[in-house]
This record gives C-alpha cells, structure tokens and sequence, in this order.
C-alpha cells in the first residue's frame, strides 16, 4: 500500500468479519475507513466529481471523510439496506433505494482497487449455485450427485435412486415468511413419496444425502495463496444434517486440508475472480470431501474465535497483497 492509502471497509457495523480484519489491518499500521451504507443518505454525504482518471471526490460521516483517490483496496462484506429518510412513500422509497444503489453502488465500484473478495458484480454472480457447483467440477472439486429441475418425475426418480436418499437444498437459503421477514430453509431429506406438483412450481435443487456416511463439514477459508480449515462436528441428526439447525450442539477443531482440494479451492478463487472464498465441504468416513459450496460472504470469524486460529490473517494479506 502506497503513502496515504486507505482499506475502504464496506460492512455492517456488527458484522464480526470486519471487526476482525480492521484489528488486524490496525496492527500492521495500515489505515482504513469504515462505512456502513446503512448510514446513508441521512448521516453520510458523497460528493464525487467526473475526471480524466475517473471520479474523485469525498465520503464523509460522523466518523470522518474519506478521499475516493486514495482508496487502494476495499474490504466487502454484506453491505446493510440504506437508511433512507422517514417520510417518503412508497413510490418515493423504492426510486431512493434504487437510486442509491446504481448512484452510491456504481461510484463505489468503479474505484480502481483491490476489492476482497471480489467486486460486486463478481461476488453476484458467485452467489449462483448452479454457477459453483459448474466452477467446482472444473476446478477438481467433487460435489454430491445434484439435480436441478422443476419436473416432479425427474425429482421422484433422482430422490428414490440414491441409497442414503436425497435432501432439498434451497438455491439462495433464504424464503419470505408470510410477515414479509426473512426464514431460513434448513438442508432436509426428502421422502420419494412427498414428491409432488408442488416441485413444478420454481426451480428445486436435490442432492444425494451424505449425512450417514459423515465424519465432519469443513469450512474453509482461502485466500489465492493460503487457507485455514475447521471441522464442524456434531452427533446431532438434526446438525449432521445441516450444521446451520444446531450451533448449541457443534464441536470445533482445526483439521487440515488435502493438497489436492486446496489446490481445487486456489483454482475455484481464479476462475471466478475473487480473492478470497469461504468453501464448505462435507468429509465422509472414506476420507472423500465432497464440495458443497462457495459464499464468498460467509461468515467466519465465530470460527476464529472457537479455535483461536488467526483467519483475519489471509483476509489481511488478500486486501494487501502480502503473500507470506
């Protein structure tokens, strides 16, 4: 990083991930500007202006003003909903919330910088599951046995074909509830008899059910050039079947990864742009590892804190090109 540059860290003001980098980005003397959009318009001006080498101009905040031109890298995590005045109806709203977004959004990502994990338009499109499980493949991982489809016959046939069963996994994990608030859809198994027209209505994903041939998940963290692991391991059947459903039932501990996926995971990060990815994987008793996913947003740092491994390291390094 050059004299004067900054990490812009675009994040939540409680998200546990940033807290973690900006004490480390604090250790090595390096500067940074927090800013969480849900600050804005009502506590935080922009002013930018079109030049010869793109725009400049200022952010400011209660907390202080950051010069665009001197932003280097920028950490983005799960940037908040803007916090737009009261008052407006509901026409109004949502011309502000779009207007803030391709305005604000736009001018943030046009900066010249190393974004971590990705820009935004890259970390978008590696939120399509579909697209991972694609990428994986390519790259040497191994996914389960995964159908995709909306044909009720196809899932009947997948779901009954595979000896431990089938789950559902949602695309996105996220459902709205019928109070417009956000729940959670859990990994489930799936019964070839409960199939129905009901699967014809959008797009479902099965997969095969590894749950009794588990030893751990493993969530990995990489970077292009390192990575930290922990198992997640639980006697729970509830847990097994998806960790997310019980965090009062799990067992943590460091583990290390094969060279071979850890090598899948740096090939993974290259083919889709980023710089950093936060991989799960379900181990079996056979020692196989099998790719579930890739959220380059997922959470981390509560992993951390569980086995006192320095993750916010590679984050770090990934924001400074530093490659120790």
């Amino acid at each position: 990083m050059g004299e004067g540059a900054t990490v812009l860290v675009l994040a939540p003001a409680d998200d546990g991930e940033a807290n973690q980098v900006t004490t480390q980005l604090t250790r090595r003397g390096v500067a940074f500007f927090r800013l969480d959009t849900a600050a804005f318009p009502t506590s935080c001006t922009v002013t930018a202006e079109l030049g010869p080498s793109g725009w400049h101009g200022t952010v400011t905040t209660p907390e202080g003003t950051l010069d665009l031109g001197a932003v280097e890298a920028v950490l983005y995590r799960q940037p908040s909903p803007f916090g737009l005045p009261a008052g407006l109806n509901p026409s109004e709203r949502r011309f502000a919330q779009v207007e803030a977004r391709f305005g604000l959004g736009g001018l943030l990502a046009s900066l010249p910088a190393r974004w971590v994990p990705g820009t935004p338009g890259r970390v978008a499109d590696a939120e399509y599951k579909p697209l991972q499980l694609a990428a994986a493949v390519r790259c040497g991982l191994t996914p389960p046995p995964t159908l995709a489809t909306n044909s009720p016959d196809a899932a009947r046939s997948f779901t009954a074909r595979h000896d431990g069963g089938a789950v559902y996994k949602a695309f996105m994990h996220k459902a709205v509830a019928d109070d417009g608030s956000l729940a959670l859809i859990y990994t489930s198994p799936v019964d070839p008899a409960t199939v129905d027209r009901r699967v014809a209505s959008t797009m479902h994903q099965f997969q095969a059910n590894l749950a009794a041939r588990k030893r751990c998940d493993v969530r990995v963290l990489a970077n292009r050039h390192r990575h930290a692991a922990v198992a997640i391991l639980s006697t729970d059947p509830h847990a097994r079947q998806d960790f997310r459903s019980r965090y009062d039932a799990l067992v943590y501990r460091p583990v290390d990864v094969p060279p071979q996926v850890a090598e899948g995971c740096r090939r993974y990060l290259h083919a889709l742009d980023l710089r950093l990815g936060v991989f799960d994987f379900c181990v079996t008793d056979d020692d196989q590892w099998y790719f579930l996913e890739c959220g380059p947003g997922a959470q981390w740092a509560w992993l951390a804190e569980e086995v006192g491994q320095a993750m916010s390291d590679l984050v770090a390094d990934a924001l400074l090109e530093e490659l120790s």
